[in-house]
């Protein structure tokens, strides 16, 4: 097995290794390698090449893809697990690297002992003539089974034996050239053209790209059931939605200074999707268009009394959510975020809004419950109103939460208590109060 050594020669070696002929190997030639997290509740999990990191992924990412020598290899993945201070190392691959090949690690399965499949292709080279990309298709999603592939031009329906191949989870296909021009990515149960799975809108790639695209499970943050991803040769991902799936919006009524509304998705305004929000209430996940869309807020029951209208873009299968905010009507504005809400096992994550439009920043504080904030040090400082979300690690206990004016101890809300376990998200949002020197927390809701 070949180590990763600092350069020079050691003392020991000094007149065998350094004076005379060497017995280690040598390099031909190099080949890629990067790593894909395919577990759907995980941290990030570290990368190394025997003892060198080399990044952290999180879920449905990709490392970036490195070139090593042509030699042999030990390849460690390493995560901190619940209770443990530092990182532990979870799985080893070992693998005798071959000069222009490319090696994908995908790690699945259970977090503290993950399986580690290696798909593997030749590098692409490129004349710089052709009108072709590379496609290769993997299926890292676990509660799925087999899934025919197909890619096509907008309009025409899968067949029976056009399939590019057919995953059984854990494999990818042998690479295929395919024009460039539109397609659509179709994915249907095994044999089975007219039971679709995933389908996309049009897609248009550059010739000369050697592509990797990869199904997962959904998390909590899509609304349709199965997640893909396209990686280029780079390792960058990329999401492709599935068409079919409608985009949510929740919405947040979060202006003190404005009275119940109504909302309208629909230009011009005919039925209102939310009738008679008063400050501090949202209204779930509810379907929005997919694309361009007008949303107005109007007086309670008066159409005609428009107080804001705001243009919106959302993409297929996203849940998104806006708060409507402002100290004034002359201020009015919304904040529009994308949430996380993936969980993950080994901690609590904590996602905090400032949409208190008299506080410019605010400091948070995520303390031990009953403890002295005189003590503490902020979570998070001076996070600026209508940033988007900050978000930190928590392990799992009972706290309590205060916001201050930025570098002060001055607490302006607060404390409020939360109890959280492993797993959980918790989604604080700093909103106004009539008393503009004051603020007021609320906690967002799962949906």
């Amino acid at each position: 097995m070949r180590r990763l050594l600092l350069p020079g020669c050691f003392a020991v070696l000094a007149l065998s290794a350094c004076g005379g002929d060497s017995n280690l190997p040598t390099a031909s030639g190099k080949g890629s390698i990067r790593a894909i997290n395919a577990i759907k509740t995980s941290p990030q999990i570290a990368f190394l090449i025997e003892e060198l990191p080399l990044a952290a992924v999180s879920y449905k990412n990709s490392t970036s893809t490195e070139r090593y020598d042509d030699l042999s290899y030990a390849f460690n993945f390493e995560v901190v697990l619940p209770g443990a201070s530092t990182a532990q190392r979870v799985a080893t691959e070992l693998v005798d690297m071959v000069a222009d090949r490319d090696y994908i690690f995908v790690i699945n399965g259970v977090l503290a002992s993950p399986t580690i499949t290696l798909w593997e292709g030749d590098e692409r080279t490129w004349s710089g003539t052709e009108t072709v990309f590379e496609a290769r298709f993997g299926h890292a999603a676990e509660s799925w089974g087999d899934l025919d592939v197909y890619f096509a031009a907008p309009g025409i329906a899968p067949v029976l034996g056009e399939q590019l191949g057919t995953l059984s989870f854990g494999q990818i296909l042998p690479a295929t050239d395919i024009e460039t021009g539109d397609t659509v990515l179709t994915m249907t149960a095994a044999g089975d053209p007219a039971t679709v799975h995933f389908t996309s809108s049009a897609l248009t790639f550059e010739a000369q790209n050697a592509l990797v695209f990869s199904l997962f499970d959904a998390d909590a943050s899509e609304t349709a059931p199965i997640s893909v991803r396209v990686y280029n040769a780079l390792g960058t991902a990329s999401a492709i939605p599935d068409a079919r799936f409608t985009p949510t919006m929740r919405y947040i009524h979060a202006s003190v200074a404005l009275g119940p509304v109504d909302i309208y998705d629909t230009e011009p305004p005919v039925t209102p999707v939310v009738t008679d929000q008063a400050f501090g209430n949202d209204a779930g996940d509810l379907p929005i268009a997919i694309g361009a869309t007008t949303l107005t807020y109007t007086d309670a029951n008066n159409i005609s009394a428009v107080v804001l209208e705001v243009a919106t873009a959302q993409v297929a299968g996203t849940r998104n959510q806006m708060f409507i905010v402002g100290s004034d009507i002359g201020s009015l504005s919304t904040i529009i975020t994308i949430p996380d809400r993936r969980p993950v096992e080994t901690l609590v994550k904590f996602q905090f809004i400032n949409a208190a439009s008299n506080h410019a920043s605010i400091d948070v504080y995520v303390i031990d419950a009953d403890s002295d904030i005189a003590d503490a040090f902020p979570t998070q400082f001076a996070v600026e109103f209508g940033q988007s979300p900050r978000i930190s690690s928590l392990n799992a206990g009972s706290y309590d939460l205060y916001l201050t004016l930025p570098g002060e101890k001055t607490v302006i809300a607060g404390p409020l208590r939360i109890d959280a376990a492993l797993g959980d998200i918790i989604d604080p949002v700093a909103l106004d109060t009539i008393d503009p020197a004051t603020a007021q927390i609320s906690i967002v809701s799962p949906p």
